[in-house]
């Protein structure tokens, strides 16, 4: 137990505090904590922690890991590359060191911090991976939404600073410290371009072996002329890197390399449209720079620019198309007996809709719980919604907790086919959204609460390497669960997820029209729900 005399020197310091032990919360949840300042009382726990964030005065923490640091030198050269450039600022913060050996040093900035940063990782040696470690940890921030744990907490040894006079550090020297751990970034992750939706719009088959626009691109462009182009300064090189310095105000040196071997390129700072560390080739990086990130655009203009193969479209030649017309037959020859009835409209069910129109009684939607989000989505049976939205930007997850609302409000049932996500990437985070905390901190009772909630609601189909392929694949599979009647809604995430399923001579977008026309039909005939997710 921790006195309430204790957690009120910690608030008089504006500093929020949560009871932990083991390093996780013994309060339970504690997320209205993140932004709602408590009041001195008991609290649980062997030890305590400060929340990081707007509700502690914006306050950021690095955390130098050390147990990880296989040199022993990463501490002296962190500190070296940030005293190189201002010699006072490790100095004014508050440091304490953890029970690893490691550090935790404490500012603050009051233009705001984001949430947890991993900032520099190192791949784990072959004795490493036997306890299935992928990544390793080096550097990291605690932030919006996270915590740290601090004194009294057994094992934490304060160094210097005072908790009464955390600094308050400007977004420059905030900048230094996180480029400067990014320099120790070890793992080079591509980023991402979307190349199935980027094949999908110039009708390119998957099988396609033509040069596209964004390789062409990436083999014959420059990244050094095309930092230049957009502001960046050349500041020295080596034999493996040049290093580059950002537009406007900056304190570091240089805000970037360019590894020559990989042919990309490494943001250190996180004030530019680049996202820190990730790796862009040429076209990703002229798509970021010039297209404010829109790869379409890009590829666009570059095709205009005679990038990539000259027959790189699959299209139907003047011969192909006159004797594909020649053996079509007319629409007469076509006809056959039909039963009339049943291509007519449901003449009670259009007479009653008419009915509650002219009674202002028409059925209204379902409500998400949310009066705000109530004004713009509504959850009705039957209906069809595409999302349509750019790449990495949270559009899967924002619809999953969206379905979420369905099946938690209204316990509807959900079918999820996911071609980029795995099924258990989307179980965690619904068991999380459930929980409203990481599944690292619930307890064994709340785990098995989520995971069975998460299974009664939701029935997830094998995306990546299942038999799933094609949309008909997806339409045939959702016709028959729907034959089990108890589901209300599908959400199929992405459309450019699934291979083309061209019929013969049809183009990408007569295709895609046909398939928009067939889930409208399945919505019709099932009244279950689709939510299509479709990248721009």
């Amino acid at each position: 137990m921790q006195p309430a005399s204790l957690l009120k020197k910690y608030i008089d310091q504006g500093l929020n505090v949560i009871g932990i032990s083991d390093k996780r919360p013994a309060e339970g949840t504690w997320k209205k904590w993140q932004s709602k300042m408590r009041e001195p009382q008991n609290v649980k726990g062997t030890g305590l922690a400060i929340i990081c964030g707007a509700v502690s005065g914006n306050l950021e923490v690095l955390d130098v890991d050390l147990k990880y640091d296989n040199t022993g030198t990463l501490y002296e050269r962190l500190k070296q590359k940030i005293n190189t450039i201002n010699s006072q600022l490790i100095d004014s913060m508050l440091i304490i060191k953890t029970p690893s050996g490691g550090y935790h040093w404490f500012y603050r900035c009051p233009d705001g911090v984001e949430k947890n940063q991993k900032l520099a990782m190192r791949l784990p040696t072959e004795e490493e991976q036997k306890g299935r470690e992928t990544q390793l940890v080096l550097l990291e921030t605690r932030g919006e939404a996270g915590y740290v744990a601090s004194l009294p907490t057994a094992g934490y040894e304060h160094i210097q600073g005072s908790y009464s006079k955390i600094p308050s550090i400007s977004t420059e020297d905030r900048d230094l410290i996180l480029s400067s751990a990014r320099e120790f970034n070890e793992i080079t992750e591509e980023a991402v371009v979307p190349t199935s939706s980027l094949k999908h719009t110039f009708n390119i088959t998957k099988d396609s072996t033509a040069k596209t626009p964004w390789e062409d691109y990436n083999q014959r462009a420059s990244i050094p002329e095309i930092l230049q182009d957009a502001g960046w300064s050349f500041v020295s090189e080596d034999s493996e890197r040049e290093y580059w310095k950002r537009p406007g105000k900056s304190k570091t040196p240089y805000s970037g390399n360019y590894l020559k071997s990989l042919n990309c390129f490494k943001s250190f700072s996180s004030s530019t449209v680049l996202e820190p560390e990730k790796a862009y080739k040429p076209f990703a990086l002229y798509a970021m720079f010039v297209h404010n990130g829109s790869f379409t655009a890009a590829a666009r203009e570059l095709r205009a620019r005679s990038y990539g193969d000259k027959n790189l479209e699959q299209q139907e030649s003047v011969i192909d198309y006159a004797e594909n017309r020649l053996l079509e037959k007319p629409i007469a020859e076509q006809v056959h007996d039909l039963d009339i009835a049943e291509y007519l409209a449901d003449e009670e069910s259009d007479y009653a809709y008419l009915q509650s129109v002219r009674n202002n009684s028409v059925e209204k939607g379902l409500s998400t719980g949310s009066t705000y989000i109530d004004e713009y989505l509504l959850f009705k049976p039957a209906t069809y919604t595409v999302a349509i939205g750019h790449t990495s930007v949270g559009k899967s997850l924002s619809i999953l907790w969206i379905t979420m609302l369905a099946c938690l409000k209204h316990d509807w049932k959900c079918i999820v086919i996911a071609k980029e996500n795995s099924s258990a990437d989307f179980k965690e985070k619904l068991a999380e959204f459930y929980l409203q905390k990481p599944l690292q901190h619930s307890t064994t009772e709340e785990f098995e609460e989520a995971y069975n909630w998460v299974s009664d609601h939701y029935r997830f189909v094998k995306g990546r390497g299942g038999k799933v392929r094609t949309m008909t694949d997806a339409l045939k599979l959702m016709y028959s669960l729907a034959d089990e009647g108890k589901y209300d809604l599908a959400f199929l995430d992405p459309y450019s997820g699934f291979d083309q399923d061209k019929k013969a001579n049809e183009s990408a977008h007569e295709m895609d029209t046909r398939f928009n026309s067939e889930l409208l039909d399945f919505t019709e005939k099932t009244g279950i729900s689709v939510i299509l997710s479709v990248h721009t």
